[in-house]
């Protein structure tokens, strides 16, 4: 626990500040002596601030910011250092520090990122899209806009949100999420009878209504971006324990609407971009405070004018940040979290899911459907089966990674993949740069053999994962996952196969809202596995073989 300031009141002389007396604090709690702000979550406190104790430039509010944010939520918590997002200038930093830094309960900011990382609108999302939200100041005017494009209404699908009575968020005609046009209709009808505000319409996961071959990736997809975060990162991208933009979101809003409070169905994070507009997002602190509040105010909208304890939920946040345009940014999507559209302007952006081989991520995201505790969220949490798929993505990634070990490493795996034609010449030479970061790759290496390590602690991933991954993982340094099975890991075990189910399977579903993972292969010769996985018999000898030599092994604990 350190002061967020350099030099405050005490001249560094309290007990808290010398660490003679360091407590565990809050980010909202403050220290008697020198009244300043604490901060117990470890962030770099060059990147938050201006190095003279000041707040960072980008986190400091114009007056033009200060009228647009009057009367929505209080200006103390955005302008309380300890609730500060971490800013990050530099476009080479703020991917290093996605793949391998630790931002559960953070909230990282790269300003003007679209632009940096070559990931501008006008590049990134159809013509005709753009074409049909220009001059939209709401999601009603998007709506309205789109029923008079049929072949678009015919292509895409969408969420169509209102807010309650209650100041929840629902879906419009739910069961009808492949009828863009009737849902439309029926929000439309809605506004004009007054059971739903116009104004707080939201667009929410737009996406195409059959996947067709990524642009750039090859691999198919419903995602309607053109170009995202993992075509930037090209092989970097296997160096993640989990990346899914299969169905990534597409997001708009006008002001005072947005997404009501939710911690995602799956505990990963997410790498967004702010292309319009300006928003508000506040994010809790994990475990049983992000679990309290969002039970407590499931899917609720925190629009003006706050109820007292919607506001005293608030001040529980451990982030409070006002998004721009132009930004991107990740943050933990496994804690409660919000977003408040503020501008006049309507807010258009999309995300990316992904877990990173950090430790800390990686336990995290292994909370994911626990059935008691802080992370168990009861219905609101995915599935132990509809889990399972997620798992088996990040077997894939897990693979992929151990591939690129035993062609020599992830810069002779760089050199041979071909740059798509369309890439812009910053993502090669972005690349480059943490490809010659020695201590960046030794970093991922590190991560990888405790991400094997953590995995290996779970019953599914152990059955499954490939030697050559344990191999891999223990010359990565880590312990090959020779670790005891986690809490709990007494369910039902099913025998993976890494295929995709038959096309002509009568009763198949195209897809499902409730798991964004089951698809996400990235296509690699699918159904034609190119590892070979243990047959169940000799799965389950190996398993007895590793867990007779556990009986005297330490609970492992990996973390940086």
């Amino acid at each position: 626990v350190r002061c967020v300031f350099q030099s405050c009141k005490c001249n560094g002389s309290c007990a808290s500040c010398l660490g003679i007396a360091p407590r565990p604090v809050a980010s909202h709690e403050r220290c008697g002596p020198c009244e300043m702000a604490y901060s117990a979550f470890g962030f770099d406190h060059a990147e938050m601030t201006g190095g003279d104790g000041a707040l960072h430039p980008r986190n400091q509010l114009s007056d033009a910011e200060r009228q647009m944010l009057e009367c929505t939520w209080p200006l103390d918590l955005l302008e309380d250092p300890g609730r500060q997002p971490r800013v990050i200038e530099s476009a080479t930093t703020f991917v290093r520090e996605l793949l391998i830094g630790e931002h559960l309960e953070d909230f990282v900011i790269l300003p003007n990122g679209t632009e940096l990382l070559g990931l501008s609108w006008a590049d990134s999302f159809p013509e005709d899209i753009q074409q049909c939200i220009q001059g939209c100041l709401s999601a009603a005017d998007f709506a309205k806009k789109l029923l008079q494009r049929p072949d678009m209404l015919e292509k895409y699908r969408a969420d169509i949100e209102y807010i309650d009575s209650k100041r929840q968020q629902k879906d419009i005609l739910r069961k009808e999420k492949y009828n863009l046009g009737k849902r439309i209709r029926e929000a439309l009808s809605m506004a004009e009878s007054g059971t739903a505000d116009p104004a707080m319409l939201y667009v929410a996961e737009m996406r195409l209504q059959k996947e067709a071959p990524h642009p750039l990736g090859g691999e198919n997809v419903k995602t309607v971006c053109l170009r995202d975060m993992k075509d930037l990162l090209g092989p970097l991208v296997a160096w993640t324990l989990y990346w899914d933009r299969y169905d990534e979101g597409f997001f708009a809003g006008g002001r005072r609407s947005g997404k009501g409070v939710h911690i995602d169905q799956v505990l990963w994070s997410n790498v967004g971009r702010n292309y319009q507009g300006y928003k508000l997002v506040a994010a809790w602190p994990k475990g049983e405070v992000s679990k309290r509040v969002a039970l407590d105010f499931y899917d609720v909208l925190f629009s003006p004018p706050l109820k007292a304890a919607e506001e005293k939920a608030l001040r529980k946040a451990a982030r409070v940040a006002l998004l721009r345009p132009g930004d991107v940014y990740y943050f933990s999507g496994g804690v409660a979290h919000t977003v408040l559209c503020v501008s006049e302007d309507m807010c258009l952006g999309s995300y990316e899911s992904l877990v990173t081989l950090h430790p800390v991520h990686v336990e995290h995201f292994l909370h994911t459907a626990d059935r008691e505790g802080p992370y168990c969220l009861d219905k609101f949490s995915m599935t132990s089966r509809e889990f399972r798929d997620t798992k088996d993505d990040c077997l894939d990634q897990l693979e992929d990674a151990t591939e690129h070990l035993e062609k020599g490493g992830l810069r002779l795996v760089a050199k041979d993949t071909a740059e798509p034609a369309e890439a812009p010449s910053l993502w090669a030479k972005l690349r480059s740069h943490l490809l010659a970061d020695a201590d960046f790759l030794a970093t991922l290496k590190r991560h990888f053999a405790a991400a094997v390590d953590l995995c290996a602690g779970d019953r599914y991933f152990r059955r499954h994962m490939t030697e050559n991954t344990f191999l891999a993982g223990k010359a990565c340094g880590g312990l090959g996952g020779a670790v005891p099975l986690r809490p709990g890991q007494d369910g039902p075990r099913r025998k993976r196969q890494r295929c995709l189910p038959d096309e002509n399977t009568p009763g198949k579903a195209d897809d499902s809202d409730s798991s964004r993972s089951s698809c996400n292969l990235d296509n690699k010769v699918r159904g034609q596995s190119r590892f070979c996985r243990f047959s169940f018999s000799f799965q389950e000898e190996h398993d007895e073989k590793r867990q007779a030599g556990l009986q005297k092994l330490p609970i492992l604990k990996v973390f940086d």
